[in-house]
């Protein structure tokens, strides 16, 4: 139907459908002739309009919902969920988002329009600020005046920063996931200013988008995380099945364990070394990786117990300034258990050598005759039985014997001699002439091995002395110095002077002679009638002439400590208690105990 001018209502209400200006409108409408219907045309007209914005609205909504589920890094995705808030509500002078701790606390992460440094990272207590409601709701708050608001708990570093952005109204939505609020999106404005009810809306939405996406963020970051973890473990097997073929290799080429330790060294950059089974060093931790079966951290790194068999081998000690991860720690231990079977072989052999170095020495020792084959296994092993050598005793009255007799043979391997174990201590044969200086010598190579107190004596080599008498004079002078109290100390046999004649079986003819000429009378006495004047007269010299304390001491009358003495007398004349005849006796008296005891 036409109007005057031509404008039709077909034409006024594709007007109304498709203008943006309402002016436009009202000159559609009266020109169209329905002046009239203005009113209701706007009406209309603003319905249209509202609906139109309505729809950008949610187009620009899941349009930036669609980007942000394209960003990976959680504080990508905050910032993002700032920006993107600030283009749906542009009306908002600053949009922020806060997030929370651990602490129950809520961080400003992300901002736009901010301007204070502080603001832009600053932290509320937990039960401060519009967080704590908030969160404690799950719903939106608005806050007409912050600074003025009597319904939280105020913050005064938050108030602060405020303060100092010149912020006054605040809007706060809550970003839940699976109903646990996990930050908040905030809307500010510097005056005064309500949101609409279409803002808040909007903005509602937009946070429950922006949730998802902030988890989303969480699990691709811990799907990350654990592509890494997966890609080290990866490497890490890679590595711990090279380190097990490089030394498995080096083991299989005859490697020792000095070249074992220097590859582990260079493997895990640190200083590596391997303790004896009788170390005294780190033996707690030792003793804590033998009951675990693990590596255990030390001051200057790890100790990892060395076993085989239940055989204990000592420990491998990695001494590092760096913490070993735990895939590291495990090749350490893996490490160990190979270095474990070349320590059990490396030992198999030592024992193997160790019993043929010991049958050598036995029959040396107690004067066996060596075969044919024995001397070519000596001379096999560089000991030249022809040669010169000094025969050595030790004897300790701690510790295990056979710890002793293992670091003896030990010691004569490495002089090119034979040793092992011997009477009540360990002996041995090594190459040289000087009984002294060899004395000293196996006495501080053995204390700083053992520990404790050592007695070592050494027999000079004699061209008419077999072997095993030399032996011999070494034991009953270690035999001699213990008798006199000496429990530490490392002598030759010739430094002994006078008391050689009592060690030195050569010289028991000239003991017998001394013996005769000077208590002859009172042994022969003692062994015709059952008597102790022996006894009784070395007793009374050792109590300095004391009638009442030679007594005591062969719990006896006094009176017959005299008449013993009287006895003495006679048989051996009234001056036998003079100066020169009383040493004589009390010199004979002592060798005599002495010899007994040895």
């Amino acid at each position: 139907m036409a109007t005057s001018g031509g404008v039709t209502v077909a034409d006024a209400l594709r007007a109304l459908a498709t203008s943006v200006d309402a002016r436009e409108v009202e000159k559609v409408l009266a020109a169209a002739g329905l002046g009239d219907a203005v009113d209701a045309g706007m009406d209309v007209f603003n319905v249209l309009a509202h609906l139109r914005r309505r729809q950008r609205e949610l187009s620009g909504l899941y349009a930036t919902a669609r980007e942000l589920t394209t960003v990976r890094a959680i504080d990508e995705v905050l910032q993002s969920i700032a920006e993107r808030a600030q283009e749906l509500v542009p009306s908002a002078d600053a949009s922020y988002i806060a997030v929370r701790e651990d602490d129950g606390g809520f961080t400003v992460r992300a901002s736009v329009g901010l301007t204070s440094p502080v603001f832009k990272q600053v932290h509320t207590r937990p039960g401060t600020g519009m967080a704590a409601k908030i969160a404690k709701t799950g719903s939106p708050l608005w806050i007409r005046c912050y600074a003025g608001s009597d319904t939280i708990v105020h913050d005064p570093r938050l108030d602060a920063a405020l303060a100092e952005d010149q912020l006054v109204s605040v809007l706060g939505v809550p970003l839940k996931i699976r109903g646990e609020v996990v930050g908040i999106l905030y809307a500010a404005n510097r005056f005064e200013r309500p949101p609409s009810a279409e803002e808040s809306v909007l903005l509602g939405a937009f946070a429950d988008h922006a949730a998802v996406a902030l988890e989303n963020a969480r699990l691709f970051g811990e799907l990350d995380a654990a592509r890494r973890v997966a890609e080290e473990d990866a490497e890490t097997i890679r590595r711990a099945a090279e380190l097990h073929d490089r030394l498995t290799r080096l083991v299989l080429e005859g490697a020792d364990v000095e070249e074992v330790t220097r590859e582990i060294s260079a493997v895990f950059e640190g200083g590596v070394r391997v303790l004896r089974p009788d170390a005294r060093e780190l033996r707690e931790a030792v003793a804590e990786s033998q009951r675990n079966g693990h590596a255990v951290a030390t001051d200057g790194g790890y100790v990892t117990a060395l076993g085989a068999g239940g055989a204990r081998l000592g420990a491998l000690v990695l001494e590092t300034e760096t913490p070993l991860s735990a895939p590291d720690l495990r090749n350490l231990e893996s490490t160990a258990h190979i270095l474990s079977l070349l320590v059990f072989r490396q030992r198999a052999i030592v024992e193997a050598e160790e019993r043929v170095h010991g049958r050598l020495f036995s029959e040396l020792a107690t004067g066996g005759t060596l075969r044919d084959h024995q001397h070519l296994l000596a001379q096999a092993r560089g000991f030249d039985l022809g040669g010169s050598f000094v025969a050595v005793f030790v004897r300790r009255e701690s510790g295990r014997p056979a710890d002793l007799a293992w670091a003896m043979s030990a010691l004569a391997r490495s002089r090119d001699g034979l040793g092992g174990e011997h009477g009540a201590g360990a002996g041995a044969f090594l190459p040289g002439t000087d009984a002294g200086e060899l004395a000293r010598f196996v006495h501080e190579r053995l204390k700083r091995e053992l520990g404790g107190e050592l007695i070592v004596c050494a027999a000079e080599p004699r061209a008419s002395v077999p072997p095993d008498a030399q032996l011999r004079l070494a034991e009953r002078s270690a035999a001699l110095l213990h008798s006199l109290g000496r429990a530490d100390a490392a002598v030759s046999a010739h430094a002994l002077g006078l008391y050689g004649i009592i060690v030195d079986p050569g010289r028991s003819d000239e003991l017998a002679t001394f013996l005769h000429a000077t208590i002859g009378p009172l042994s022969e006495h003692d062994a015709a009638h059952g008597t102790a004047l022996v006894d009784t007269v070395h007793t009374y010299f050792r109590e300095g002439g004391n009638l009442a304390g030679t007594a005591r001491a062969l719990y006896v009358h006094p009176n017959t400590v005299v008449k013993r003495l009287a006895r003495v007398a006679a048989l051996l004349g009234d001056d036998w208690q003079s100066p020169d005849r009383a040493l004589e006796l009390h010199l004979a008296l002592q060798l005599r105990w002495l010899a007994d005891r040895i």
